[in-house]
């Protein structure tokens, strides 16, 4: 009986010494700013975190459609533009390989 208790905890030492934990890898994000902006204007619909969504009267250079879609947006962009609901926006977006950003925010008059 004693044999078998030994051997049951040599069989625990050895798995985790032959298998350590390795820490998770974190991807690089590409960088964005070599990508074509477009010009484009709309109406925020909403602001949840770093999505925002536009209603929008769509970029046909970069074949978006008008209509309504979500675009990534950082802190620093928010910070020039009026970010509350029915406010009317001219903005610039990248489109991404994660998808829309919008690169430049600004109010609309009329």
């Amino acid at each position: 009986m004693v044999l078998a208790g030994v051997l049951a905890l040599s069989a625990c030492g050895d798995a985790s010494e032959t298998s350590p934990a390795k820490p998770a890898a974190v991807e690089a994000m590409p960088s964005t700013e070599a990508l074509p902006a477009y010009d484009a204007q709309g109406v925020i619909a909403s602001l949840d975190g770093q999505i925002l969504t536009l209603d929008h009267d769509g970029a046909s250079a970069a074949g978006l459609k008008p209509g309504r879609d979500k675009f990534k947006v950082y802190a620093d962009v928010l910070a020039e533009a009026p970010i509350t609901p029915g406010a009317r926006v001219k903005f610039q977006f990248k489109k991404a390989p994660t998808g829309l950003e919008v690169s430049k925010l600004e109010p609309r008059d009329g």
